[in-house]
């Protein structure tokens, strides 16, 4: 099995949306398994598979929608 972490980590810029303490560490968001797409969660939960990147930000962002943490525009 193949882990590859996407994604630049995080770890200096300003707290995120409902963030007041100091900046956790952040980790890389999206990974793929075996040719599958998988996203990390705020709660350390692994949402997937999907079948490409686009799809597991797509997923994300839906994700994050219902969680009522990021509301985004179109």
């Amino acid at each position: 099995m193949t882990v590859v972490p996407i994604g630049k980590q995080d770890l200096h810029h300003s707290t995120r949306q409902g963030e007041t303490q100091p900046i956790p560490a952040r980790s890389k968001r999206f990974f793929t398994i075996e040719a599958e797409w998988f996203f990390n969660t705020r709660e350390d939960k692994v949402q997937g598979p999907f079948k490409n990147l686009g799809q597991a930000k797509d997923e994300l962002k839906l994700y994050l929608r219902r969680c009522g943490i990021v509301h985004f525009n179109g």
